[in-house]
């Protein structure tokens, strides 16, 4: 088993957790940034679950009862803290999400993170598992207002060497990022930012986890419950971020149920019928076969 990193509400101080934690690569989709240095996916017994884009936003078809994980990958030379929330909550302290004042998972230079479920314990964490939204952690917590969503913060460290890049490069699919800029503060402070911003053309601004969109009044069918415990065990390690209260990346994948996903038109209503395509797709399928003669109908009689 491979090492990861956590983070907790210690002003530097980030929690080592024993897991998969292997160098970035794969065929799966990802949700990545726009500039490619990060990027999650939803697991399901190994597998990535396909991903749509709609509206600016991704989306995954969650099942009822399926337990899921979530691979978060930096494809950068540095080390790397990510806040990681559930439907709202923090993966590490259950708390209201909010990555300015929580921690997350440390992942290192070209490496990945493989996320199992809400932690427990230093040593347990609870399965992620697809529920009835009155049964997620969320709402039983008081709250299911955020039901439906999975949000990565990502921080890059401040002043650490660079580690050289691996000799082969992964092959990573890109789907569509989902993240936009926001500004922090308001008045002198937010034109400080914005002034400090400019200063560091190189820097990423800040983005920020939803597009503007209204809501789509579509009634959420999936949330994330509490699920059965894993071993899943944690230490403490060190990190400062290169900027405390401005994430480097914010990345989001929206989840629901086929009907939900329907509703929101994210998929097709019907699915084509496979008896059309018993031969294979027909490249023409309006147009006429060519005209042969047929044979006979059967009779009683057989002519030699």
């Amino acid at each position: 088993m491979g090492r990861f990193v956590i983070a907790i509400v210690v002003s530097t101080v980030i929690i080592v957790v024993f897991s998969d934690c292997a160098t970035a690569s794969g065929q799966g989709m990802r949700h990545i940034s726009k500039r490619g240095d990060f990027s999650f996916q939803v697991e399901s017994q190994g597998r990535a679950l396909p991903t749509y884009t709609h509206r600016g936003r991704t989306y995954v078809e969650g099942r009822w009862g399926e337990t899921y994980d979530i691979r978060v990958v930096n494809h950068t030379g540095r080390r790397v803290e990510a806040v990681v929330t559930v439907d709202g909550r923090n993966v590490v302290t259950g708390e209201i999400g909010d990555y300015r004042t929580q921690r997350g998972y440390v992942i290192p230079a070209y490496g990945s993170v493989l996320i199992d479920g809400f932690r427990k314990s230093w040593d347990q964490v609870a399965a992620f598992r697809f529920t009835d939204v009155p049964d997620a952690y969320a709402a039983r917590m008081g709250d299911a207002t955020d039901v439906g969503v999975i949000g990565v913060a990502v921080f890059k460290e401040r002043r650490r060497p660079v580690t050289p890049h691996p000799k082969r490069i992964p092959n990573v699919q890109t789907p569509r990022a989902e993240e936009d800029r926001i500004g922090e503060g308001s008045g002198a402070e937010q034109r400080r930012s914005m002034k400090r911003r400019r200063s560091m053309p190189s820097a990423q601004s800040a983005p920020t986890l939803y597009d503007d969109a209204a809501s789509d009044g579509v009634g959420q069918g999936l949330g994330t419950a509490y699920g059965t415990e894993r071993f899943s065990p944690a230490e403490q390690t060190h990190f400062t971020r290169r900027r405390h209260r401005v994430a480097d990346a914010l990345l989001a994948i929206h989840y629901d149920d086929r009907e939900g996903l329907i509703a929101r038109g994210v998929v097709p209503r019907r699915i084509p019928n496979p008896g059309r395509y018993r031969n294979g797709p027909n490249p023409f399928p309006h147009a006429p076969m060519p005209g042969f003669a047929p044979p006979p109908p059967q009779t009683g009689r057989h002519t030699q």
